[in-house]
């Protein structure tokens, strides 16, 4: 497959990706078995695959450099969290969930480091320092919903 370089005009967009990634620029109308392959219906779309090109994060749309490079961070952390390695799934959810506080992207973090916390940890205890903040900090957001478990009566 001919791949062809993707170039980002924000340079800090540019070196996080040349750090963290393998990018590779998919032209959907040349090559719509790999559109299909990976859901891809609409673009621009930023698939996080692993070495076996499994798709483990998505981002869709145009976002701002700084919006873009929190969901690439969130990206790397699924990533790990699903690879078991929960040290670095954690540095880059409490990474995404300092650097963003306030936005979607922080909510999110917390949300995905409390279940990393559990799964390093295997006690569920572990899920509510983060789910505690982000139902705090981010009541309204979709992540706090997810996050609100009913207890058991």
């Amino acid at each position: 497959m001919a791949m062809d370089t993707v170039t980002y005009p924000d340079k800090r967009v540019a070196s996080y990706i040349g750090q963290h990634f393998v990018p590779v620029k998919v032209h959907v109308k040349e090559k719509p078995d790999i559109a299909t392959s990976y859901e891809v219906s609409w673009t621009p779309n930023v698939v996080v695959a692993d070495e076996g090109g499994k798709a483990r994060s998505r981002i869709e749309g145009y976002l701002p450099p700084e919006d873009f490079l929190a969901q690439l961070a969130l990206g790397l952390g699924r990533y790990e969290l699903d690879r078991q390695q929960f040290d670095k799934a954690l540095h880059h959810f409490e990474e995404v969930s300092q650097r963003h506080k306030g936005s979607e992207a922080g909510a999110q973090a917390l949300y995905w480091l409390g279940v990393a916390q559990y799964k390093q940890s295997k006690d569920p205890a572990r899920l509510r320092p983060s789910w505690d903040k982000l139902m705090k900090d981010y009541p309204n957001s979709e992540w706090a919903k997810r996050a609100n478990v009913p207890k058991k009566s």
